[in-house]
């Protein structure tokens, strides 16, 4: 097939952003499918300025659009609209070229250019809800106008109806998805995943790392990678790290950005290292003692798929989380790390923290635990090769349709 992805976000190893549609890509050419996406530079600066390059076997079009996570809303509105619109200026040019478009949700603008193909040149496409929009802006507090709301749900309910099929990263978004009308059968969950083989533990690498980074033997490395934003519960992680600043071996990893970075930038006894490429958070995940998980304490960010998760028990990292989650039956039946649901979670991450400081034949055995789960359960071959299936057989769906019209 020919598959037009859009997504604003994409990124490749060289960037700091999610590489989700980049590893996932790079599968389905391998299966046989040609591969377009629309992008910007907004996670990867590698592709700033590319215009249209080649990629992993894909044919990468690399938008203008200007985006950073610290801009305020209307900034969004602006970033959200202009990529909109570069995306739908290749739709009308070429969409009828594609046999299917992927479209990649937040930013939910993602769902115009996708509704246009179908509409003017009868292209199928395939909702990927990356973010549950709306819902997860008004939850952050992000989207407060009704106007823009009832705008926003009227886009939804309509990409939901007309998509051939529905991607979500979580049970709980699925859940959600069903909840607003939808068929059972039309929404299939792919969640984020770990890619085993970048991720692997490696004692050497890992001593290398820690003395070039100036890591004594008997000290203990807390990471905490990814968006510093309002949906991160920053303060949680704050009251984390002073809770155990007082505890000499313990030292913080910060990797990442938002509009909260400046926040963890000054944590005593933090170290930050900003946005990285992804081979760098690479290293640091592999020289790391365990990772902290959190987000926003609203119901709905229990069903966040988060990717410092998936990498850091891909790297044998026990994990912490400062709140519930979807992955709780999976931390607890392969005893990889802690889920804390106290109602002063910063104390309880603290506590668990200083917990595996003090105790390495615990850290070693919820380590093996967390790369056992990333093995079984959430390998990216296993799962690229089911997404690759969810998109033949909308392909196969789509051309009946096509065919009876």
């Amino acid at each position: 097939m020919r598959i037009l992805w859009l997504q604003q976000y994409f990124a490749t190893p060289a960037g700091w952003g999610s590489v989700r549609t980049f590893e996932f890509g790079r599968r389905f050419v391998a299966a046989g499918h040609a591969v377009d996406v629309l992008c910007c530079a907004a996670y990867d600066s590698s592709l700033a300025g590319q215009g249209v390059v080649e990629i992993a076997g894909m044919r990468v079009h690399v938008s203008r659009t200007q985006y950073r996570p610290q801009m305020g809303f209307f900034a969004r509105m602006r970033s959200f609209l202009s990529f909109a619109c570069f995306a739908t200026g290749h739709v009308l040019r070429r969409g009828g070229a594609y046999d299917l478009i992927l479209a990649s949700s937040g930013p939910l603008s993602m769902a115009i250019p996708a509704l246009l193909a179908r509409w003017l040149h009868r292209t199928p496409f395939v909702f990927e809800i990356i973010d549950v929009w709306p819902d997860a802006a008004i939850e952050a507090g992000v989207l407060r106008n009704r106007l823009l709301r009832w705008f926003a749900f009227r886009l939804e309910a309509c990409a939901y109806r007309l998509a051939i099929r529905i991607v979500t990263c979580s049970p709980g978004m699925t859940a959600r998805v069903v909840r607003k009308g939808l068929a059972a059968d039309k929404v299939v969950t792919i969640p984020n995943c770990c890619d085993l083989d970048v991720f692997r533990p490696d004692p050497g690498r890992r001593a290398a790392i820690r003395t070039a980074l100036g890591v004594r033997d008997n000290q203990f490395v807390v990471l905490y990678a990814g968006a510093m934003g309002r949906s991160n519960a920053v303060d949680d992680i704050v009251k984390a790290a002073e809770l155990t600043a007082d505890d000499a071996p313990i030292v913080w990893w910060f990797a990442g950005d938002g509009a909260d970075a400046e926040t963890l930038r000054q944590v005593a006894a933090g170290r930050f290292f900003g946005p990285l490429p992804r081979m760098r958070l690479v290293e640091l995940c592999q020289a790391a003692d365990a990772a902290v998980v959190s987000f926003h304490h609203a119901p709905l960010f229990q069903e966040n798929s988060p990717n410092k998760f998936f990498d850091a028990i891909a790297a044998g990292l026990p994990v912490v989380f400062n709140r519930s989650t979807w992955l709780e039956p999976d931390i607890a039946n392969y005893g990889c790390g802690f889920v804390c649901l106290d109602e002063q979670p910063a104390t309880e991450m603290a506590a668990r923290l200083l917990e595996l400081a003090n105790d390495p034949t615990l850290r070693q055995r919820l380590g093996a635990g967390a790369r056992r789960l990333a093995e079984e359960r959430f390998s990216r071959d296993d799962l690229g090769g089911r997404y690759v299936r969810v998109l033949v057989a909308a392909g196969g769906v789509a051309h009946e349709t096509r065919e009876r019209r």
